[in-house]
Order: structure tokens, then C-alpha cells, then sequence
């Protein structure tokens, strides 16, 4: 191999460097619509998997939607994350002065300025552990699982007249249980997989993330907003989502 072909080598690889960097500190907005019975619409901004990221206050800026609730999928943060990155992200995240709602992943214990969950009751976050919550009052309600913190189980009395929500940070955690389990939820919430995160010619460790159906459920695999274990990204997007629930 001449010198040419060494140097040429070496820009396409700083070139894919930088590439991959960059796109893993964009991101975009995601919109989903689905129609439900319901009595009014409901707005919900989603994100997962923040880990080590700052959220852009642009992109929060950008959304004229008016929001009605805010849920956080698990992996806001881990190991590497400061108490003032997170005071940071929470206060972004309240800036709808809406519900904030948050299903745990499985690196936020790796958060050591303090329990994370402690944390974020006192920061006016709504942790759901295996439970479930009225939304609005009239008949939206949302369930979340926490195999991390504590032992998995289906939330009990899901109101079958609702509609309703579930979020479970790992979709192949939904196996755990029988498909019958979920035939109250309308709704399911996602994250974890970041689409694969690095994607060389289209293959990476899991699928890209999509917005369609888990048995009779519309179902949602975000591909989040940060990253594990190197800031980069190929092949995969960062996004964040709104999903627009509208009455029949």
C-alpha cells in the first residue's frame, strides 16, 4: 500500500468519525398519531435513553404542540452521568409545566450521586414501579413495569373501559409475559435498543426502531437519545416523540 492509499484511508476514516459524532448529537422530533376513544386529545412527549446527553433546548423550544404529559422510557441516566447534567435534563424536561412520568431502564442504578429514584420524586417526577396512574381523569391511563428496581409484574386492575398505556424500557422483556397480558393496553412504549446504535451496512446488535402493532396494542421501539458506551451513532437516528392521542 503506497502513501496515497494510506492517506486516503485515513481521511475516510476521520471522515466516518466525525460523521458518526455528529449525527449522535442531532436528533429529531418523531410525531405518531393514533385514535382512541377518548373524550379529548392528548399530547404526549416520550423520550429514552438519555444517558451521558444534554437535551437540546432547541428541539424542545421547537415543538409548538401543546404537550399534556411528559414520559421518560428509563436510561435517563447511568454511570456516567454528573447531578448537575441530570438537574439539568429535568429542568428541560418541565418546561410544559405538564406531569412528568419515569419507567426505569437498566442503567439508571448506575447513577452514585444519590438514588436516582429519590431523586426524582423530589424533582416532582412521577416514578411508576410496576403500577399504574389515571392520566387525565377520564379514562387514559398509563402502566409502567420495572423489572430493575424491583420484581416485574404486570400492573393489576388495569380499568379494561380505558385506554391505556404501557412502558416497559427493554421490548424483549414483553415475552417475560403472555400475549393475553396485554390485550388492555392500546398503547406500548419502548426503548432501550437505540436501533442498534452502529449499523455497518445495515446489520447492528437489534433492529432499528419503529412505530407499529405488538398483537393488538400500536406499539413504539424508540431508538432514543443517547448513547452507550461511545458517543456515536451510524445508521440510526436520535429522536425524541410525539404522540398525538385523538378521539375517535
Amino acid at each position: 500500500m503506497n502513501v496515497r492509499m494510506i492517506a486516503s484511508a485515513i481521511v475516510v476514516v476521520v471522515w466516518l468519525l466525525v460523521k458518526m459524532f455528529r449525527t449522535a448529537v442531532s436528533d429529531k422530533i418523531s410525531t405518531h398519531s393514533l385514535t382512541v376513544p377518548i373524550e379529548k386529545s392528548h399530547t404526549i412527549f416520550f423520550i429514552s435513553d438519555i444517558h451521558n446527553r444534554l437535551i437540546n433546548q432547541q428541539t424542545i423550544a421547537n415543538i409548538s404542540d401543546e404537550v399534556d404529559t411528559v414520559i421518560i422510557g428509563g436510561d435517563l441516566a447511568d454511570r456516567r452521568v454528573s447531578s448537575s447534567r441530570l438537574s439539568a435534563n429535568i429542568k428541560l424536561l418541565h418546561s410544559w409545566n405538564v406531569p412528568i412520568y419515569f419507567v426505569a431502564g437498566n442503567n439508571d442504578h448506575e447513577f452514585k450521586p444519590q438514588p436516582i429514584l429519590s431523586l426524582l420524586k423530589h424533582e416532582g417526577i412521577k416514578v411508576l414501579s410496576n403500577q399504574w396512574i389515571n392520566l387525565n381523569g377520564k379514562g387514559l391511563t398509563l402502566s409502567g413495569i420495572d423489572p430493575y428496581f424491583n420484581e416485574p409484574s404486570i400492573p393489576a386492575c388495569i380499568p379494561e373501559n380505558s385506554v391505556n398505556i404501557l412502558v416497559i424500557h427493554e421490548p424483549s422483556l414483553l415475552k417475560e409475559f403472555s400475549v393475553d397480558t396485554y390485550n388492555p393496553y392500546d398503547l406500548i412504549l419502548t426503548g432501550h435498543t437505540h436501533g442498534g446504535q452502529i449499523r455497518i451496512f445495515g446489520q447492528g446488535p437489534y433492529s432499528r426502531g419503529f412505530w407499529g402493532k405488538y398483537h393488538k396494542a400500536a406499539f413504539l421501539n424508540s431508538e432514543g437519545y443517547g448513547t452507550s458506551l461511545i458517543p456515536m451513532r451510524l445508521g440510526t437516528t436520535p429522536e425524541v416523540h410525539l404522540i398525538k392521542l385523538l378521539p375517535c
